[in-house]
């Protein structure tokens, strides 16, 4: 069997690992440093979806798993079932909940689904109009594809302000319009679902640490630590989640989409949980720990959501705990150089290192990108993954890596 994975991320490398536990032969569009030890990195870029089509059709591809958000915006999936092709991921008119907050909220209401309040504005005047008519702290979401970084927590007009100079004056989030919400204080957790036909399945729930400071201080980021399972989470709470999960595929079912592929709902458990926001692919870094944990096939999962005969009985996980350190580029979410020596990488034994922005030339490898890996650690609690983590990401150096020092703790 044939398998071609899109993307060249963290997540992509953890898919990739996972599917390499199985006799198929893998290929990465494009991969990065890491992919390379567990299939062929092929350059054509996740967005190229002419190219991508010709190359399985050429190769033989039996499946294709789409990892990141922006070739499913584009059409991947409705593109490659044209062409008779297997692939995993959503068609482009649900890819709509991840290119849109605006779409995503307005699905959530139709359907009376827990979640922020909020106004949606286009125009910068009428959005900085709003900002005296409310209470602070609050959330301005840029609308549109920000990989992570349109959202900002304002604790004051002068920084609403400046978050919606952002969007709109400077053009920084390449996005025309604005959603502002009220803040939920709360504790986060993710959900990552297999969409099987409308009928929703979550992988095991995971912690997501956003913020690039310990205490979770200063600017959101794509995620730099991650934990699984959440400790914290009770069977009531479990039940409220997939309360709301079966709330959500029935509102998919009502507005007539055909739901197939991935659906990460973010929720902020305050007096309950409420969805904070819909991503249509493999959250990043929370895929990561979970492809750690997850001891069924991911291709016979995937297979069967594509088949419309999964079910929750297929997922399996081992009893261990997993945290997940993100070593990122100086500067990380804003501005970085990239292009340095990383050394250390195999000193670490006990850790999982997944690479995420990572280039490799001459037999060395280098940073290309602000989340440059990611090291997991196993143990039979919390504080023992935590432990095996710290003292692993310690071993491995390139200049001006910075990770938060507080995950799992």
């Amino acid at each position: 069997m044939k398998v071609l994975v899109v993307g060249n991320g963290g997540r992509e490398y953890s898919i990739l690992k996972k599917l390499s536990e199985e006799s198929v032969e893998l290929f990465a569009a494009k991969g990065n440093g890491g992919t390379r030890a567990f299939a062929k990195n092929i350059d054509i870029a996740p967005e190229n979806i002419d190219a991508l089509v010709e190359f399985a059709k050429e190769n033989d591809i039996d499946l294709t798993i789409v990892g990141p958000e922006n070739p499913l915006c584009l059409g991947i999936a409705d593109r490659f079932e044209e062409e008779g092709l297997k692939i995993f991921g959503v068609k482009k008119n649900a890819a709509k909940f991840e290119a849109s907050k605006d779409f995503t909220k307005e699905f959530l209401v139709r359907h009376n689904i827990p979640t922020a309040r909020y106004a949606t504005f286009f125009e910068y005047e009428k959005a900085v109009e709003y900002l005296s008519e409310i209470n602070y702290p609050i959330v301005i979401k840029a609308d549109g594809l920000c990989l992570g970084k349109g959202v900002t927590i304002a604790q004051n007009v002068e920084e609403a302000e400046a978050a919606l100079r952002d969007v709109f004056v400077e053009e920084k989030m390449n996005s025309d319009r604005v959603v502002i919400e009220e803040f939920l204080d709360g504790n986060e957790v993710s959900a990552i679902c297999m969409v099987s036909h409308n009928k929703i399945y979550p992988f095991e729930y995971a912690r997501d640490y956003k913020k690039i400071g310990d205490g979770n201080r200063g600017p959101n980021t794509g995620g730099v630590g991650n934990i699984i399972p959440v400790e914290d989470m009770s069977e009531d709470l479990k039940c409220q989640i997939q309360k709301i999960l079966d709330e959500i595929s029935l509102g998919l079912e009502k507005d007539n989409f055909n739901y197939t592929g991935i659906l990460f709902v973010g929720f902020m458990v305050v007096d309950k949980p409420y969805v904070l926001e819909f991503n249509v692919r493999f959250g990043d870094p929370e895929t990561e720990v979970i492809m750690e944990k997850l001891d069924s096939s991911l291709i016979q999962l995937v297979e069967k959501a594509i088949e419309g005969t999964l079910t929750q009985d297929d997922f399996k996980y081992n009893d261990d705990y997993y945290t997940g350190v993100m070593m990122v580029s100086g500067g990380y979410p804003g501005n970085y150089e990239k292009g340095y020596e990383i050394n250390g990488i195999e000193d670490v034994i006990n850790s999982t290192v997944v690479h995420a922005g990572t280039s490799f030339e001459n037999g060395k490898f280098y940073t290309s990108g602000g989340r440059v890996l990611m090291v997991i650690g196993r143990g039979k609690n919390r504080a023992e993954a935590t432990k095996m983590a710290y003292e692993d990401v310690e071993k491995i150096k390139f200049k001006d890596a910075y990770y938060r020092r507080d995950v799992g703790i």
